[in-house]
C-alpha cells in the first residue's frame, strides 16, 4: 500500500492458450479437481484465493471435491468471472510440484542461476512461468512421502508439495519442450536437503571491498549489461564497482574466468579498458571472480547436491547410543543427525574436515534423456506442424536463393500465413502463431515492408502478431545462443499476452551476415556450417519455435545455398526463392522451390510474382513511399497476380463491399481474441474460432449508415446478415453453436486433386 492508503496497482497476468494448452497438462486436464482464482487485494498485497466455478463468488476448499469441477468448465468460467485456472493437489494424486517466486525477470527472461540449475534437473518434465511472470512452477509425478515445506532465500521463494493439499495456478505458459510429466522424486528429496544446509548461502553476498551487491546486474536489460560492457560504467556509477557487477552477472550465467576476460578484451573502451591497457584484465577478473564463487551458494549440480544422507553412525562398544530423533512431520529422508534451524550451518570441528558423504549411485549415473518403447501409450502427436506438410513446429529450415529473387518478401509471406491462420499457397496452416523478425540486414525496410504486408495480406489490422529487434545477437560468439533465446523468450511472452499467441517463427535475415565467421573462408567449412545450424536449432528447441535463417545461393546455383553443403543437411526444411536473372538485373520467371522437407514432398516449384504498393502516407519531403508485396501465379508466364478472391467475387457493388469487410474485421479479430475450438477440425485443421457477436459488433462499428437509430441498426444488420450467408453459401466461413456461443471462423483453401500436398 502507497503512502496515501492505497494499494498498489493490480498486476499484469500472464496465461497461455487454455483451449490448446501443452501436451504434458493431459494428466491433470483429465481430473475433476480444477477451480478459478482471482487477484484479491489483502492487508498489503495481492493474494489469490481458489474459487468455485459453479459459484464464482464463493471460495473453495482445498479439501472438499465438491468445490471442484473439470477442466473446461474451469476454463469457461474463468473467462467469465475470474483471472486464471488452478489444479488442487490432494494427498491421493500421483503429482508433484516445485514452486519458485521472484527469480524470473519478466521483460528480459532472465533467471536467477540457483533456480536456472533447479530447471536444469527437472529438464525431464513439465515447467511453466507463472501468472506474475515472476515465477515458475515445476510439475510432475512423485511416489514418495508427504511433503509440503517451503524456504525463504532473500526475495525469492521455494515451495514443494508431493502428497498434500494445495491449489496451485496454472497458467499454460511452457518453458521448455518436454510433453510429459517426469518423475521428481529425486529431486524434491534432494531440494530439501540442500535447501536446509544453504539457506542462508542463497541470500545476496557482497564480494569484499565491494559497494554492488551480487546480482545487480540482473536489474539492468540484456541490453544495458552489453552497452556497459561495451562502452564502460554509466556516468552515475562507480567504475570498479559496476566491473565486480559485471563479472559477478558473468559468473552468476556459469561463465569460466577465461570466456569473462575473452568477452572484456574485445572492447578496449568498455567496462575492462583500463585494465586491459594496463596488462592486468585477467588477473583482475579473477581476483573478483573468486570472491563471488567463495560467497557463492554451491552448484545445485555440485557433489553436496548430488549426495544423498549419510547413514546414522554405528555407536561404539560399550558406549550408549544417541536416543532417536523424533522425525519431522514430513520427513522425506531419513536425516543423518539432529539438524540445526533452517539458515544455520551443522557444528563441525575446526580441526575435522566436513565428512564425505556416499554418492547416490542413481545420481552419479550420466542422465539420459527419456527412453520410448513402441506399443507404450502416447499421448504426444505423430508430427507437429506450423505449415502442414512444409514446416514443423519446432526445426531449423533455410530460405534460400539468387540475388534480387525477393527471398525477404516471401519469408514475409510465411509470417502472414502463420498470423492469421491462412494457407500458404494451399499448404494448411495447423499452428497459428506469431512471428518475430531478426534483420541483420535491410533493417530499416521491416517497418515499410510489414505494414504493406498487413494491409494487403492479413486484413489490415490494427495490431499484428509481429515482433522484430533491429540488431542480431554474432551466432558463433560465445554469448550468441544465450541472446538469442532471451530475445525469442521476450517477444514469445509480449505475444502471448497481447494475441494469446506462441511464438512460433522466427526468421534471421540473413545467416551470412549474423553468423560472425572468424576469417576469410570459414563459411565453407563444413564444421563451421554445421556449429551455425546447431545454434539456430538449440534456439528452436528451447523455444519450442521453427526458426529459419534467409541466405544466399552461391555463385553455381545448382550447388544450392552458399558455403558449406553441410548447412542443408542440417536443415528440416530448405526453400529455394529461383528466378532467371537478366544483365540489367532484371529476374524472370520466379518461382518457390521446395528443396527439402523432412514429412513432406519435395522437388515442386510454384511461380509467383511481385506487385508494388503504396504506404497511406508520404515521405518527408511529399514523395509517394512504396514496396512490393508476393502474389502467387497460376503458371510460371502469367504476368499478374493469382485468381480473383472469392470475397470480392460479387456483381452488386453493396455485396462485395459488405463481403470485403466481412473478410477483414473476420480476419483481425481471429488474429486478436480467436479460441482454438477443441473436438473440431476443417479438413485436418484445428479450427480457431471467434464469438460470432464480436465479430458483429466491429462489422457494424465499420458500416457507415444514416437516419434514426433503429434505421442505422436495421441497415447494418441487414448488410452482416447478407454478408455471413453468402460467406456460408460460397464455403469461405464455417459456423457453429457451441454452448450459448456461435463461434465462426474462416475455411481453409482446399487443395486440388491434382496436388501431392
Amino acid at each position: 500500500m502507497d503512502e496515501d492508503g492505497e494499494h498498489t496497482p493490480k498486476p499484469t497476468i500472464l496465461r497461455g492458450n487454455f483451449a490448446n494448452p501443452p501436451p504434458a497438462l493431459v494428466p491433470l486436464r483429465a481430473r475433476l479437481q480444477w477451480v478459478i482464482w482471482r487477484l484479491i487485494w489483502r492487508v498489503d498485497h495481492w493474494a489469490k484465493p481458489p474459487f468455485r466455478c459453479d459459484d464464482p463468488n464463493q471460495v473453495a476448499s482445498s479439501t472438499d471435491p465438491s468445490s471442484w469441477s473439470s477442466y473446461e468448465v474451469a476454463v469457461t468460467a474463468a473467462a467469465a468471472a475470474g483471472d486464471g485456472i488452478s489444479f488442487v493437489l490432494t494427498p491421493e494424486d500421483p503429482f508433484a510440484a516445485v514452486d519458485i517466486d521472484h527469480v524470473r525477470d519478466p521483460v528480459t527472461g532472465t533467471i536467477e542461476p540457483w533456480a536456472q540449475r533447479l530447471l536444469d534437473q527437472a529438464s525431464h518434465s513439465y515447467v511453466e512461468i507463472s501468472p506474475s511472470g515472476t515465477g515458475l512452477r515445476i510439475w510432475g509425478t512423485a511416489n514418495g512421502d508427504k511433503l509440503h515445506r517451503n524456504f525463504t532465500f532473500d526475495t525469492s521463494r521455494l515451495e514443494l508439495f508431493r502428497h498434500t493439499h494445495k491449489a496451485l495456478t496454472v497458467t499454460g505458459m511452457q518453458l521448455g519442450t518436454s510433453q510429459q510429466l517426469g518423475n521428481i522424486d529425486a529431486q524434491l528429496d534432494r531440494t530439501v536437503i540442500w535447501a536446509q544446509q544453504h539457506q542462508q548461502k542463497l541470500n545476496k553476498v557482497k564480494p569484499a571491498g565491494s559497494k554492488i551487491t551480487a546480482g545487480t546486474m540482473a536489474q539492468r536489460s540484456i541490453d544495458e549489461i552489453e552497452q556497459i560492457v561495451r562502452e564502460g560504467a554509466p556516468a552515475d556509477a562507480n567504475r570498479s564497482d559496476t566491473f565486480h557487477a559485471i563479472v559477478g552477472h558473468y559468473v552468476g550465467c556459469g561463465w569460466s574466468d577465461e570466456r569473462i576476460v575473452a568477452l572484456l578484451a574485445q572492447h578496449p573502451d568498455g567496462i575492462g579498458g583500463r585494465y586491459l591497457a594496463e596488462g592486468r584484465l585477467a588477473g583482475e577478473v579473477e581476483r573478483s571472480a573468486g570472491k563471488y564463487r567463495r560467497a557463492e551458494q554451491p552448484e545445485l549440480w555440485s557433489d553436496d547436491w548430488k549426495r544423498k544422507p549419510q547413514a546414522p553412525p554405528q555407536h561404539k562398544p560399550g558406549a550408549e547410543p544417541e536416543p532417536e530423533q523424533a522425525p519431522d512431520h514430513d520427513p522425506p529422508i531419513v536425516q543423518p543427525e539432529p539438524q540445526p534451524e533452517l539458515g544455520e550451518e551443522p557444528p563441525v570441528a575446526e580441526s575435522e574436515p566436513e565428512p564425505k558423504l556416499e554418492e547416490d549411485p542413481a545420481v552419479a549415473e550420466p542422465e539420459l534423456p527419456p527412453m520410448f518403447s513402441h506399443g507404450d501409450p502416447d499421448p504426444r502427436p505423430v508430427k507437429r506442424w506450423t505449415i502442414g506438410k512444409l514446416m514443423p513446429v519446432c526445426g531449423v529450415g533455410l530460405l534460400s536463393g539468387q540475388w534480387g529473387t525477393y527471398k525477404t518478401f516471401m519469408a514475409l509471406e510465411l509470417a502472414a500465413a502463420a498470423m492469421t491462420g491462412q494457407p500458404f499457397n494451399g499448404y494448411l496452416v495447423r499452428r497459428q502463431c506469431g512471428v518475430l523478425f531478426l534483420p541483420a540486414e535491410g533493417a530499416d525496410e521491416i517497418r515499410l515492408r510489414t505494414e504493406a504486408l498487413v494491409r494487403e495480406k492479413c486484413g489490415n489490422l490494427a495490431r499484428a502478431p509481429f515482433r522484430w529487434f533491429e540488431a542480431v545477437p554474432t551466432l558463433l560468439h560465445a554469448d550468441g545462443l544465450e541472446l538469442l533465446i532471451a530475445m525469442a523468450k521476450q517477444a514469445d511472452a509480449s505475444l502471448q499476452q497481447e494475441f494469446g499467441l506462441p511464438l512460433g517463427l522466427v526468421f534471421i535475415d540473413t545467416v551470412t551476415a549474423s553468423a560472425g565467421y572468424a576469417m576469410q573462408g570459414a563459411e565453407n567449412d563444413s564444421a563451421v556450417g554445421q556449429q551455425v545450424m546447431r545454434v539456430l536449432r538449440q534456439a528452436a528447441e528451447a523455444t519450442d519455435s521453427f526458426w529459419c535463417g534467409i541466405d544466399h545461393f552461391g555463385k553455381n546455383i545448382d550447388h544450392g545455398t552458399r558455403g558449406s553443403s553441410s548447412k542443408e543437411a542440417a536443415a528440416d526444411v530448405v526453400l529455394a526463392c529461383l528466378g532467371e536473372r537478366e544483365l540489367s538485373g532484371r529476374v524472370r520467371n520466379l518461382r518457390l522451390g521446395v528443396r527439402k522437407c523432412r514429412g513432406g514432398p519435395t522437388g515442386q516449384e510454384f511461380p509467383f510474382s511481385m506487385r508494388e504498393v503504396t504506404h497511406p502516407q508520404p515521405d518527408e519531403e511529399g514523395n509517394p513511399i512504396s514496396t512490393l508485396v508476393v502474389d502467387w501465379t497460376t503458371t510460371a508466364a502469367a504476368p499478374t497476380g493469382p485468381g480473383p478472391d472469392p470475397w470480392e467475387a460479387e456483381r452488386r457493388t453493396d455485396t462485395r463491399q459488405a463481403m470485403l469487410l466481412l473478410k477483414r474485421v473476420l480476419m483481425a479479430k481471429l488474429a486478436e481474441l480467436g479460441v482454438e475450438l477443441e473436438g473440431l477440425t476443417s479438413g485436418e485443421l484445428t479450427v480457431r474460432g471467434i464469438d460470432q457477436e464480436l465479430v458483429r459488433e466491429e462489422f457494424y462499428q465499420q458500416t457507415p449508415a444514416d437516419g434514426t437509430k433503429r434505421q442505422k441498426r436495421d441497415f447494418r444488420r441487414q448488410r452482416f446478415v447478407r454478408a455471413i450467408n453468402r460467406a456460408i453459401e460460397k464455403q469461405l466461413i464455417g459456423m457453429r453453436e457451441i454452448g450459448a456461443i456461435t463461434y465462426i471462423w474462416l475455411l481453409p483453401k482446399q487443395p486440388s486433386e491434382d496436388d501431392d500436398f
